[in-house]
């Protein structure tokens, strides 16, 4: 059973006429450049995603789906497949911004004109920008989590990565990390803000609040937390087994914060045994988003996207883009390989039509996805 059963159609309903009055508008400026008479493709998108319902299955599964390409310039194949709506986010890596600002705006503009000429809705468009050793292009933040000794300075350094990164064109940074560090020697090192839960959630949650403020989502991560982890899932699997009572009482960036508009919510890599009573990844475990969400005050409108899916925390894992989703998650990450996120539009279309994915867990998730991008055009 998909976690989150309610969800659809609260969704649905309160994107009704939030999406139909912003992408009008999105219609009615963009839409210029288009030939023939017909409708622009800003109009197109604009009825598509007036109604995730209507959405034909192919692209509401697309926008359920993050990918990545090589090297600078968006090749030919990874266009048509945006285009074509099988692809409705992208995450840029170093390789990608080694141009420099002006090349990296044009790799943006290239993308997102392949999502307009085939009528859908604005990518997401994606980095990690957190500050100190995880940070893709250069610029701010000037300074490492850690090295954020203030609210006020972790605001200012949030809104000045936000200006970095709207100027770009770059609309959501996998960024900040709400890990509280609790063990000595964590992998994540100066990632984190600290090891107090209400210093994290404090200056966190400012990091958030600068990029919002700057037309940027913001990503909370790791849900339910990789502060007691001893290795980097995107390199092993990793398994944590502290008690429930321990990990929950490190859920205060999410109740402070993940329930603001332009915030989504990543979902962890690792196992919890005694938090979620089972061997899989958060990621893949419908209790993740049945309770442990909950618990934590995250409300069911804020959206929420997986850690890469490519990890090695993931390999050998069956079918972990069909697990997730049907576990409840809205928005999978694929981090390593173009061909990743392309076979997992492919399986996920075939999973709804043979009935193994429900129809309206898709659209549930894409609806989620389509409500931040309408936020973002505002």
């Amino acid at each position: 059973m998909p976690a989150r059963p309610n969800y659809a159609r609260r969704r649905t309903v309160a994107l009704g006429a939030l999406l139909v009055a912003v992408v009008a508008v999105i219609a009615l400026t963009r839409g210029g450049g288009d030939t023939g008479g017909g409708p622009t493709a800003a109009a197109r998108a604009a009825e598509a995603a007036a109604s995730p319902a209507r959405l034909p299955l192919t692209r509401a599964v697309g926008q359920t789906l993050a990918g990545v390409y090589p090297g600078r310039t968006p090749p030919a194949a990874f266009l048509a497949r945006i285009r074509r709506g099988e692809l409705g986010s992208v995450i840029l890596f170093a390789p990608n911004v080694a141009g420099g600002p002006a090349a990296t705006r044009r790799a943006v503009a290239r993308l997102q004109a392949a999502a307009k000429a085939g009528g859908n809705a604005p990518l997401l468009v994606m980095t990690d920008q957190e500050g100190g050793a995880v940070k893709r292009l250069a610029g701010p933040p000037s300074r490492a989590p850690a090295a954020m000794r203030s609210v006020a300075v972790a605001r200012a350094e949030g809104a000045a990565t936000g200006r970095l990164l709207h100027g770009l064109g770059i609309t959501l940074d996998l960024a900040p990390v709400a890990d509280v560090k609790r063990v000595h020697g964590s992998f994540l090192g100066t990632r984190a803000f600290g090891s107090d839960p209400a210093v994290v959630a404090q200056r966190a949650c400012a990091f958030a609040a600068g990029l919002r403020g700057a037309g940027v989502a913001a990503a909370l991560k790791h849900f339910p937390g990789l502060g007691r982890a001893g290795a980097n899932t995107d390199l092993e699997r990793v398994r944590i087994d502290a008690p429930a009572a321990a990990l929950r009482s490190d859920y205060a960036p999410y109740a402070r914060c993940a329930k603001e508009d332009r915030t989504l919510v990543m979902l962890s890599n690792a196992t919890y045994p005694r938090l979620l009573a089972g061997d899989a990844p958060a990621v893949l475990d419908p209790a993740t988003y049945a309770k442990e969400l909950p618990a934590a005050g995250v409300p069911t409108t804020t959206p929420t996207i997986s850690d890469d899916l490519d990890a090695n925390a993931i390999a050998g894992r069956d079918r972990p883009a069909l697990r997730a989703l049907r576990a409840g998650l809205d928005l999978l990450l694929f981090a390593r390989s173009s061909a990743s996120s392309a076979t997992a539009h492919t399986t996920l279309v075939a999973d709804v039509r043979t009935g193994t994915l429900p129809e309206a867990r898709v659209r549930d998730a894409a609806a989620a996805v389509l409500a931040l991008k309408a936020s973002l055009d505002r």
